[in-house]
């Protein structure tokens, strides 16, 4: 009979993946060297700066060559670098979250937003040139 209640208290609607299952997958995809799928984890902010930097970089070789937005992302070789031991939300208020990678080589956060009801990395000084 407690099982009975327990089950139908439990709602049978699906429950939406989180912030750290996002950046799971995100460097799954960059460890592949998936540029499709790393350019689709990143916020529509990040994607836009990342699309004007490219225009940059053709005007600037005279549109010899002509780069779009996911010619930037840079997916360095993964042979080497360490698979990070935990990946866990630090903070989630609405529509952002924190999540903290820790790795044996370190720690590092990424800020996340929720677009359309799916998260997304919001990296602001990703695809922006250095001072």
């Amino acid at each position: 009979m407690a099982m009975a209640a327990a089950v139908a208290g439990r709602s049978c609607r699906v429950i939406e993946p989180g912030p750290e299952a996002t950046v799971q997958s995100l460097i799954a995809a960059a460890k592949i060297g998936d540029r499709e799928t790393v350019f689709e984890f990143l916020t529509p902010q990040t994607r836009a700066r990342l699309e004007l930097e490219a225009k940059r970089a053709t005007d600037l070789v005279g549109a010899v060559i002509r780069y779009q937005a996911k010619d930037l992302i840079s997916i360095g070789a993964s042979e080497g670098v360490a698979t990070p031991t935990d990946v866990t939300v630090i903070e989630e208020r609405g529509e952002r979250a924190v999540v903290e990678i820790v790795s044996p080589s370190g720690r590092a956060r990424l800020d996340l937003l929720r677009v359309d009801g799916k998260w997304r990395v919001d990296l602001p000084r990703y695809g922006t040139p250095n001072p």
